[in-house]
C-alpha cells in the first residue's frame, strides 16, 4: 500500500510554538508510518505591538511556497493558521484541498475556521493559574496584565481570570487590570500596580515575556519574587524556564495539538466521524516565581552550557556567512553560487538538501517578458536541481515541480520528513530549498537568515546576468547591422582598431577586402525590396562564411562590405575572394530565383608594423574593388 503523506503549512518554523506543533505532528506521523512534508515560509508575522509592515513583494514571495503543494500527492493538510502571514494563502490552500477532497486541519487559529480545527483552550489554561494562586497559595489580591484590549487571546485569558475570582467570591476590580501589549509595556503596568495604596500579592501575566519584564522591574526596585510578590506567565517559552526565578506558567499543549491534528486526519482517512473542533487543554508548570520550586534547586549549568553553545554557534555562523558572501563576489557561474551552501547544510546538520531553481531562470535566455524586474513571476513548472548534498542527483538535473524533488524519496523503506522553504528576489520566485533535518525542532532564526542570504546572492547573480545580457543586446544593436548581423561602421571603428592593434603587436600582415553587390538596383527595381534585402543578406552570409580566423566583417553601406584580416605573410588572400564567389554561385544554382546574387571584391595588404592605421589599405582596396566591378560589368 502506498504510504500516506501529511503536509504542514507554517510560517516562522524557527519559533518555539511552531516547532513544538511540528514535533508533535512528526511523532504521530512516525508512529503511523506517514511521510511528513512541511511547507514553511520564513518571515513571521510582526509582533502585535509592532508598527512594522511587511513589504508586499516579501509576503508574496514567502507565500509562493504554498503553491508548491501537490494536492494529488498529499492525504491531509495541517495549517498553523495563527502563524501564517498571508491569510489569503491559508484560505486558498483550504479551497484547493476541498476541491480535491483533501482534509485540512487548522491549529490554534480561532479566528479562521477551516474544515476541521484544533484549538488550545486559553480560558481553561488561565483558570489553572488563578486557581493555583487562590487555592494553594491562599492569595486574594491578584492583579492581571493582558495583551491588547479586544485581542481574542487577551479577552479569553481575562475572562478566565474574572471567572475564578468570582467563583471564590473575590471582587473583580478594574484597577487591578492593565494591558502590557504582550511586551515591555508590562513594566509600566507593574509600576502602576506597585504604586497603588493596596499592592497586589500576585501579578498574573498573559504571556511569559510580560512576566519577565514585570519581574525585572520588581527586582530593580527592591522587591523579591516570590517572597514579596508572586508573578506568573503564560505560554511556557524556554526563556521563562531559564530565567531567575523560573516563571510559573501554563505550557500550552502544542505538541499534543500536533499529534491530535494527525489523529484527526487519520480518522477521516479511515472513514470515521470526527468533530469539527477539538479543544486541547494546557498544562500548569509550577516553578520558582510562585514559590513552589525553591531557588536553591535551580541548576545554572544547563543555562550556561546552552548560552555558550548558542554564542559559539553565532560566531561560527557569522564567519561562514562572510566567507559565503566573499565567494559569491567572485562567482563565475550559477553553480558557484550554490557550492558553499554545503557548509551551511553541515552547520545545520541537514541529512539531505536540494536547491531547486526554476528552469526559466537557470536555463532560458532572458527576455523582456521574463525578467528579474518588472512583472511578477511565480513558481515555475520545470525546476533544476543545483546542488548535491546527501544524495547522488547530479547538478543540473531537471524535474517537474509537482514531483517536489528530482528523485522519489517518499516511497522508500522508511517514512521521511522533508521541509520546503522559498527562495525569491524582488519580483521573481527563484525556487525553493528542500531539506531533511536531522532534528525535528525548528532550525532557529539563523536558518532563516541563511536561506534569505542564499536568495539574495542567487537573485543578485541572475539579475546581474540579465543586465549583462541586455547591455550586450543594446551594444549589439549599436554596433551591428540589424539586417545582416555584421558589424556596422561603429563596429568597424571599435573592432577594426582592436584587430589592427593585435596585428602590430604580433608582427602580422593586415589585409582590407572591400566588396560591393553587383546589380542591386536592378534587382530592387524588377523584383522588389524584399529581393534586394535577400541579395544583401546572402552576400553577407557569403562574406561571413569565407572569413578566416582573426577577421572582422562589416556592412559599411547599402550594398558595400569590407573584411579586415590579420594574418601571416604567406596567407592566400585570393582564396577568400574565391570562397565568397563559390558560396554565391552555389546559392544561385539552388535558389530557384529569377535573379542571381553576385559581388565584386578588391583588396590591399601590408605589414601592420609599417603602418599607423589601415586607412590607406582601405582606400586602395576600395579602388581595386571598383576596378573588379568595372571588369565584371564589361565581361557581361
Amino acid at each position: 500500500m502506498k504510504r500516506k503523506n501529511i503536509a504542514v503549512c507554517v510560517t516562522g518554523y524557527d519559533q518555539e510554538y511552531e516547532s513544538a506543533v511540528v514535533n508533535g505532528v512528526y511523532q504521530r506521523c512516525t508512529e503511523l508510518d506517514y511521510n511528513l512534508l512541511v511547507f514553511a515560509d520564513l518571515i513571521r508575522k510582526p509582533d502585535l505591538n509592532s508598527a512594522q509592515k511587511l513589504a508586499f513583494n516579501v509576503v508574496r514571495g514567502e507565500s509562493e511556497i504554498f503553491n508548491l503543494i501537490n494536492y494529488d500527492m498529499v492525504d491531509g493538510i495541517i495549517i498553523l493558521g495563527d502563524s501564517i502571514v498571508n491569510v489569503d494563502s491559508m484560505m486558498e490552500i483550504d479551497r484547493l484541498a476541498r476541491l480535491k477532497g483533501v482534509p485540512t486541519v487548522n491549529v490554534n487559529d480561532p479566528e479562521h475556521t477551516l474544515q476541521k480545527n484544533i484549538l488550545l483552550s486559553d480560558s481553561i489554561a488561565m483558570e489553572f493559574v488563578v486557581e493555583h494562586l487562590i487555592s494553594e497559595h491562599k492569595l486574594t489580591k491578584i492583579n492581571f496584565i493582558g495583551g491588547f484590549p479586544g485581542n481574542l487571546q487577551t479577552e479569553e485569558r481575562l475572562s478566565a481570570y474574572k471567572k475564578v475570582l468570582t467563583r471564590h467570591g473575590l471582587p473583580v476590580e478594574e484597577s487591578r487590570i492593565a494591558y502590557g501589549q504582550f511586551w515591555k509595556k508590562s513594566i509600566e503596568c507593574t509600576e502602576q500596580f506597585m504604586s497603588a495604596d493596596e499592592k497586589p500579592e500576585a501579578i498574573v501575566c498573559a504571556s511569559d515575556t510580560m512576566a519577565i519584564f514585570s519581574i525585572d522591574w520588581l527586582k530593580n526596585n527592591g522587591y523579591s519574587v516570590p517572597e514579596d510578590i508572586i508573578v506568573t506567565g503564560f505560554d511556557g517559552i524556554k526563556d521563562g524556564k531559564y530565567y531567575i526565578p523560573s516563571i510559573t506558567t501554563v505550557r500550552r499543549a502544542f505538541g499534543e495539538a500536533g499529534k491530535t491534528a494527525v489523529e484527526l486526519i487519520n480518522d477521516i482517512i479511515n472513514g470515521k466521524e470526527v468533530p469539527d473542533t477539538i479543544y486541547v487543554d494546557s498544562v500548569l508548570e509550577k516553578r520558582q516565581s510562585c514559590g513552589c520550586v525553591p531557588l536553591l534547586q535551580f541548576d545554572t549549568s544547563e543555562f550556561y552550557i546552552r548560552h555558550y553553545d548558542e554564542l559559539n554557534a553565532y560566531k561560527e555562523f557569522n564567519t561562514y556567512i562572510i566567507d559565503m558572501n566573499t565567494k559569491y563576489a567572485i562567482a563565475g557561474s550559477s553553480e558557484d553560487i550554490y557550492l558553499d551552501t554545503v557548509k551551511g547544510a553541515e552547520f545545520f546538520k541537514l541529512k539531505r538538501m536540494y536547491i531547486c531553481i526554476g528552469s526559466d531562470i537557470e536555463d532560458s535566455e532572458p527576455s523582456l517578458d521574463n525578467r528579474m524586474t518588472g512583472g511578477y513571476n511565480g513558481l515555475c513548472k520545470s525546476m533544476v536541481s543545483m546542488i548535491s548534498y546527501g544524495h547522488d542527483v547530479p547538478s543540473g538535473t531537471k524535474f517537474n515541480s509537482v514531483d517536489l524533488l528530482p528523485e522519489d524519496v517518499f516511497n522508500g523503506e522508511k517514512a521521511v520528513f522533508f521541509a520546503f522553504s522559498p527562495l525569491y528576489f524582488k519580483e521573481r520566485f527563484l525556487g525553493y530549498m528542500a531539506y531533511e533535518p536531522s532534528r525535528i525542532f525548528g532550525l532557529g532564526e539563523l536558518f532563516s537568515v541563511w536561506t534569505m542570504q542564499i536568495s539574495n546572492n542567487a537573485g543578485s547573480y541572475y539579475m546581474n546576468k540579465e543586465l549583462e545580457y541586455f547591455v550586450d543586446r543594446l551594444e549589439s544593436m549599436y554596433i551591428c547591422d540589424p539586417l545582416t548581423g555584421l558589424y556596422n561602421r561603429r563596429g568597424l571603428d571599435r573592432f577594426g582598431a582592436k584587430l589592427f592593434k593585435k596585428a602590430k603587436e604580433q608582427n602580422l600582415h593586415f589585409t582590407v577586402i572591400c566588396a560591393d553587390i553587383d546589380h542591386l538596383k536592378p534587382i530592387n527595381d524588377m523584383y522588389g525590396h524584399e529581393a534586394g534585402d535577400n541579395a544583401i543578406l546572402q552576400t553577407a552570409k557569403a562574406i561571413e562564411n569565407a572569413a578566416p580566423e582573426n577577421s572582422v566583417c562589416v556592412r559599411t553601406g547599402g550594398d558595400e562590405y569590407c573584411m579586415l584580416v590579420a594574418h601571416t605573410a604567406d596567407y592566400p588572400i585570393k582564396e577568400i575572394e574565391d570562397n565568397i564567389n563559390r558560396y554565391l554561385d552555389d546559392y544561385n544554382k539552388n535558389s530557384g530565383l529569377a535573379y542571381n546574387v553576385g559581388c565584386s571584391c578588391g583588396w590591399s595588404t601590408g605589414d601592420a608594423c609599417d603602418m599607423s592605421d589601415f586607412d590607406e589599405l582601405y582606400s586602395i582596396a576600395d579602388e581595386n574593388m571598383y576596378r573588379t566591378k568595372l571588369a565584371r560589368k564589361a565581361a557581361r
